[in-house]
């Protein structure tokens, strides 16, 4: 049979037969290739201050974290991200208000996430706010550093992370907190090596 004689009907099934196939390989063996970005800049993000102008926020939504290392609770201090330098007398767009009773009732703490417009929110960038009260943070490669030494905590220690009870793979620093999963609880892992 001829190339020429093959309908063009024929060509369209086999090229959406082709990308159905491509697709679903890539969604099963890549899943991550469809996870969204995140927006680091809302490290930065600031609502009200001194300096900054007036806006209200447009999503508003609260993941909650619980955070060990070796087996002990790593606590939060309250207010962070709140009337911080360079966002003076305001709050960053991912703060925290109150925190639990950590001596009676570890508990998750609240992240209230409030950005002006639809952000993806990674995780990271809450270490980067409280890294600037002097909190864990981030390293230059955007890797955890919590006794902030400059080295990856993927160095010293294995880091696991659950969300809502299911184990996560991936940059657990990328992953993006969304409006959508209001109230998911994000639980950290850190164990030496």
């Amino acid at each position: 049979m001829d190339i020429k004689e093959v309908a063009t009907e024929t060509w369209l099934l086999i090229g959406a037969l082709t990308t159905t196939v491509a697709f679903v390989a890539v969604a099963v063996f890549s899943p991550h290739w469809f996870d969204p970005k995140p927006d680091w800049d809302v490290s930065d993000g600031c609502l009200g201050g001194l300096t900054h102008e007036e806006t209200r926020p447009t999503a508003h939504y609260h993941p909650k974290i619980m955070i060990t290392v070796d087996g002990n609770y790593l606590q939060i201090p309250e207010n962070t991200g709140i009337d911080q330098t360079g966002c003076k007398g305001g709050m960053r767009w991912v703060h925290i208000h109150n925190v639990p009773d950590w001596e009676n009732n570890p508990d998750y703490t609240t992240i209230h996430v409030e950005t002006v417009g639809s952000k993806n929110v990674p995780l990271g960038s809450f270490f980067e706010i409280w890294e600037r009260e002097g909190g864990p943070g981030l390293t230059d490669e955007k890797k955890f550093d919590i006794n902030r030494n400059g080295v990856s905590d993927w160095e010293e220690y294995d880091i696991t992370m659950k969300v809502n009870g299911e184990w996560q793979e991936g940059s657990l620093e990328s992953y993006v907190m969304l409006e959508k999963n209001d109230g998911e609880k994000i639980e950290l892992f850190f164990t030496s090596k």
